[in-house]
C-alpha cells in the first residue's frame, strides 16, 4: 500500500514539474545570453565545422550541442533551447528524489522533490537557455554516484561517475567542484571495519577511474584550437591564484553579503531559516548525510567568496540543490519525530513555502511582479538585456518581407542584438541584418542610408541607447518597455 501512495505522488510529482516548467514558457522575453546561445546553436547545427563555436567567447559546448540538437525537432530556436534546460531540470528532480532516498528515506525525497519544483530560485532557471541547470543535474549525478562509490565500490559506479563529472566540466568550469569533491565522500567510510587498507585501496583505484574518464571528456575540447580561451575566459569572473595571495578577503563581505542576500530573496527569510535549523539539527544529531550536504555547499560557497570578482545568483545555482535537501531533512525529521506536534510542523512548513510559491507563481504568470533579486530581475525583466519587443519585431519584420528585401540595422553587434533577430531570420535571405557598435542616433551609417535611398525598406533598432531620438531620418514605428524599467527597445523605419 506504501508504494502505491509512494507511485502516487511521484506521478503526481511529474505532471506538477512540467506543469510548472512548461506554462507560458515564452513569458519571460528572450534575454542577452540566451540570444547568443541560440545562435550558437543554430550555427552548430547547420555547419559541423562550428561545432565548437561556444570556445570563441571561452565557453564550453555541451549546452550548445544540445540545444543544436533540439532545434532539430522544435521550430522555434528559443523554445528549442529552453527545453534543454526544461528536461535538465527533470533529471534533477530524479537525481534529488534518488539521493535523498539514498542518504535519508523516501518522504524526505518526495519532500525535497517537491521542493525543488515549487521554490523560485530552481524554477527560473529550469525554464532559461542557460547552462546552469545542465550543470545542476550533471553536478547530482555526480554526488550520487561519488555517494554509491564509497558505500559500495563497483567499477560500473566509478564509470557512470567519470561521465557525470566529465560532462558537467564541458558544460561550465563550475563543474570542477564535482571532481574536487571526490574525497569528501569519505566521511561515509566505516572506519573501523577489518578491512579498511582493502576499502581505501579499491576506492582510490576507482576514483581514479572517474578522474581518469572525466579528464579525458573535458580534454577531448582540445580538438579545438580555441580551448585555451576558457582559461582566458575564467578569469573575467574568478582572480588568479598571485591575486588571491595578494589580498585573499578582498571580495569575502560583498560577494557573502550577495550570494546569502540571493538565496533569501529566492526562498524568503521563513525557509531560509529552515536551513540554518536544519545545520543545527544536523551537528546535534550527528546526521553524516546532512553534514555531508552542508560540505556540499560550504566548499564552493567558499571559494565563490574568495576567488570571485564577478557574480551573478546562477552561479550558487549548482549547490543550491544540497540546500533544499538540508531543508527537506530537518523539516521531515521534525514532522516525524515530533508527533505531537506533527500537524503544527506541517503548517509552518506550509506557511514558510507560501512566499516563495508566490514568487514561482507570478513567474508563470507575471513575472515583473515577481520578488526575484535585481541582478535577475534587471537582466531577465527590467533592463536593456531584457528582450521585451523581440517577438513584436520579428513579426512585423517578417510581415514587410512577404515579397520583398527588408534591410535592418541594430545597435550591437553581439548579444541580444543581432542574434535575437539571427535566430529568427537565419536562411531568409530577403531579410538582411547589419549590426553597428556604436550607432549613432544623429549620424546612421552609411550603408544604411544607402539602402534607404535606394528605395528599400530599411530599419533601424536601438535598445541600449536611452538618449531621446530625433534625427529626421528616423521615424518611429514602435517603442516595448523592458519591464517595469526605464529602458526601451525602438524600432525606427529609416526615411532618405
Amino acid at each position: 500500500m506504501k508504494d502505491v501512495k509512494t507511485r502516487i505522488f511521484l506521478v503526481l510529482l511529474v505532471i506538477f514539474y512540467f506543469a510548472t516548467r512548461l506554462v507560458n514558457l515564452k513569458i519571460i522575453p528572450i534575454f542577452t545570453d540566451e540570444a547568443i546561445y541560440s545562435f550558437w546553436a543554430q550555427v552548430a547545427l547547420h555547419d559541423p565545422a562550428n561545432r565548437f563555436i561556444s570556445l570563441e567567447d571561452g565557453k564550453q559546448p555541451l549546452f550548445i550541442w544540445l540545444a543544436a540538437i533540439s532545434q532539430k525537432f522544435v521550430a522555434d530556436p528559443l523554445v528549442a533551447s529552453r527545453l534543454v534546460s526544461v528536461f535538465a531540470g527533470f533529471g534533477s528532480l530524479i537525481g534529488i528524489y534518488l539521493l535523498t532516498k539514498e542518504l535519508f528515506d523516501k518522504k524526505t525525497a518526495i519532500l525535497a522533490s517537491f521542493l525543488y519544483i515549487v521554490l523560485p530560485f530552481t524554477l527560473l532557471y529550469d525554464r532559461m537557455a542557460l547552462f546552469d541547470s545542465l550543470l545542476t543535474m550533471l553536478g547530482i549525478y555526480a554526488v550520487f554516484f561519488t555517494f554509491k562509490m564509497v558505500k559500495d565500490p563497483r567499477l560500473d559506479t566509478a564509470i557512470l561517475n567519470g561521465f557525470a563529472i566529465g560532462l558537467a566540466m564541458i558544460t561550465k568550469s563550475s563543474g570542477n567542484f564535482f571532481l574536487y569533491l571526490l574525497p569528501f565522500s569519505l566521511i561515509f567510510a566505516n572506519f573501523k571495519q577489518k578491512k579498511i587498507a582493502q576499502f581505501f585501496a579499491k576506492w582510490i583505484a576507482l576514483s581514479a577511474v572517474a578522474v581518469f574518464i572525466s579528464l579525458v571528456i573535458y580534454n577531448s575540447l582540445r580538438l579545438s584550437p580555441l580551448f585555451y580561451i576558457i582559461a582566458r575566459k575564467n578569469l573575467e569572473f574568478i582572480r588568479s591564484y598571485p591575486e588571491v595571495i595578494k589580498n585573499p578577503f578582498e571580495y569575502l563581505v560583498p560577494n557573502f553579503k550577495a550570494i546569502v542576500g540571493w538565496v533569501i530573496t529566492y526562498v524568503q527569510l521563513p525557509v531560509f531559516i529552515l536551513f540554518i535549523a536544519g545545520i543545527i539539527y544536523a551537528f546535534i544529531k550527528r546526521n553524516i548525510a546532512a553534514i555531508y550536504l552542508l560540505i556540499l555547499v560550504l566548499i564552493p560557497f567558499t571559494a565563490e567568496l574568495i576567488f570571485n570578482k564577478v557574480l551573478y545568483p546562477r552561479f550558487v545555482l549548482f549547490y543550491f540543490p544540497y540546500i533544499i535537501l538540508i531543508i527537506a531533512y530537518f523539516a521531515a525529521s521534525i514532522i516525524n519525530d515530533q508527533k505531537r506536534l506533527q500537524n503544527i510542523s506541517i503548517i509552518v512548513l506550509s506557511l514558510a513555502l507560501l512566499m516563495p510559491a508566490v514568487t514561482s507563481f507570478r513567474l508563470l504568470s507575471a513575472p515583473t511582479l515577481a520578488k526575484i533579486p535585481k541582478n535577475d530581475s534587471a537582466q531577465y525583466l527590467n533592463d536593456w538585456p531584457a528582450g521585451y519587443g523581440i517577438s513584436e519585431v520579428v513579426d512585423y519584420l517578417k510581415q514587410e518581407s512577404k515579397g520583398q528585401d527588408v534591410y535592418v540595422g541594430t545597435e550591437g553587434t553581439f548579444g541580444l542584438l543581432p542574434y535575437a533577430l539571427n535566430i529568427y531570420f537565419f536562411n531568409k535571405n530577403n531579410v538582411h541584418i547589419y549590426s553597428y557598435w556604436p550607432l549613432d542616433v544623429d549620424k546612421l551609417p552609411d550603408q544604411i542610408l544607402d539602402f534607404a535611398q535606394k528605395g528599400n525598406k530599411t530599419y533601424l533598432i536601438y535598445y541600449q541607447t536611452r538618449k531621446e531620438i530625433t534625427n529626421p531620418n528616423l521615424r518611429l514605428i514602435a517603442r516595448y518597455q523592458q519591464g517595469v524599467g526605464d529602458s526601451y527597445m525602438r524600432l525606427y523605419q529609416v526615411i532618405p
